[in-house]
Order: structure tokens, then sequence, then C-alpha cells
């Protein structure tokens, strides 16, 4: 019960405690320093959307600080299935490597993996808004593709290894209306692996 009680809970804090200062005009902005499990970061962004100009920080661990750094953006990779199968799931192998048959674990064999990426995913890769802002391209093309090949009634399984800012982004830029629906998965050793 623990998903959509705490999914319920975000959605109820967030109508009282920002959408409505939001609608009748009190807030104007938003700073974003966020902390949680990413399936409720995700959850977030959805809520936040475009409602009002956002910025969405990300906590550096080396040297601790929520402060953008300098330094040039980062290169995402968008890695394709060569078959297309029953399912579908994106592997967001950013901050750690997700090997697929932690997937297939999961979901079964039976699913087209598409794979976003970067060259050498870390906990602390990324350092600029410039990445964030090219995650978020890179996000919307990705639901692009993803809705192209499968369909727009396909459902979209998600397995998330990614920094906080990208998770909010992530439900940012997901359209209700016009992307497919997602199942977000979440990573829980208690329990053998995602969930």
């Amino acid at each position: 019960h623990y998903w959509p009680l705490e999914k319920m809970n975000l959605e109820k804090n967030f109508e009282r405690n920002v959408k409505n200062h939001i609608n009748d005009g009190h807030i104007k902005h938003l700073s974003v320093f966020a902390l949680a499990p990413q399936p409720l970061l995700v959850v977030l962004g959805r809520l936040i959307s475009d409602l009002v100009p956002t910025d969405v920080y990300q906590l550096k661990k080396e040297p601790t600080t929520w402060k953008w750094l300098e330094g040039d953006s980062v290169d995402y990779e968008l890695i394709e299935p060569e078959l297309k199968k029953s399912k579908v799931a994106l592997n967001i192998s950013l901050s750690a490597t997700i090997e697929n048959s932690r997937l297939t674990k999961v979901i079964g064999d039976d699913v087209s993996i598409w794979t976003l990426t970067i060259d050498e995913p870390d906990n602390d890769f990324l350092k600029t808004p410039k990445s964030l802002e090219s995650f978020r391209v890179i996000a919307r093309k990705t639901f692009e593709k993803i809705k192209l090949r499968h369909g727009h009634d396909t459902i979209l399984n998600v397995f998330p290894a990614m920094p906080v800012s990208t998770a909010v982004e992530f439900g940012r830029v997901w359209q209700p209306k016009a992307d497919m629906e997602m199942v977000i998965y979440d990573e829980n050793r208690s329990k053998g692996g995602f969930v």
C-alpha cells in the first residue's frame, strides 16, 4: 500500500500547498530541491509540469552542494531495441548501470528494451543546468520515438537509476494526454530488485 498512499499524499499536499497558490497568483516561480524515491520524484515532476517557470536543482555529493558547478554538458545516448516485442521498457542508466537481465527478471523476456544512458554512468555526473536541459530534450525525444514505434496505447515500464533532478524533469516532460501510460519501478534490495 506504500506507493498508492504516498502518491495520494503527494498529490493532496501539492494541490493544497503549491497548486492553489499558483492558481491564485501567489507563486510565480518554483525552485525545486527534491529528495525522495525516484517514482515519487517523477510524480512530483508530473504535478509541476509547466504550471509556472521552474528551476530544478541537483544535490552534488562531491563537493556537497546544491549549487550548479561549471563544466561541459553531458552527451546522452538513446539505444533502441532491434526487435519490437509485446512489452516495452525504458532502462535509464545514468547514475548507475542497470543490466537488462534485471528488467527481464521482473517483466519477462518478451520485452523491447530502450536504454537512455551516458558514457560513464555515475552517481555525481550531473553538474550543470545545461546537462539537465539536455536531459529534458532527450527525454522528450525518447517518449516520441517509443510512441512512434510501439503505439500510444502501449504501457511504458520505466526502470530508473538517475539523479533526483532528472527524475523530476522526466515527470515534467511527460504529457498525460499525448504520451503513453507509465509504470515506474523502484529498486528495493530487500524485495530482490525492482518492484
